[in-house]
């Protein structure tokens, strides 16, 4: 199903980004610089919005990740967005 090839999208690319122990650590480096996790994932999500702009315009797909591969990859990235945001809540953050 859709759902799984997004769980194994997602656990692939998580094993090469991120620390053990925390896998959302490559999503909350841009702390670091003073970016709360989730406003960094919004920066990503726009660098995909672009992506498929481009795809939807007819631009070739020269790296290797096609239409259906970048709006996997957003699904992923939104629901990352709301984890972290939900801890910021938590921390009484936003």
């Amino acid at each position: 199903s859709l759902i799984e090839e997004i769980k194994d999208l997602h656990s692939k690319k998580n094993h090469g980004y991120s620390e053990d122990g925390d896998p959302l650590s490559n999503l909350r480096a841009c702390e670091a610089m003073g970016v709360e996790g989730w406003k960094g994932v919004i920066i990503r999500l726009t660098d995909k919005f672009s992506r498929v702009m481009q795809l939807a315009k007819g631009k070739p797909d020269l790296v290797g990740e096609s239409l259906f591969d970048t709006l996997k990859d957003i699904s992923v990235y939104a629901l990352l967005c709301i984890i972290l945001y939900e801890e910021q809540e938590k921390k009484g953050k936003k």
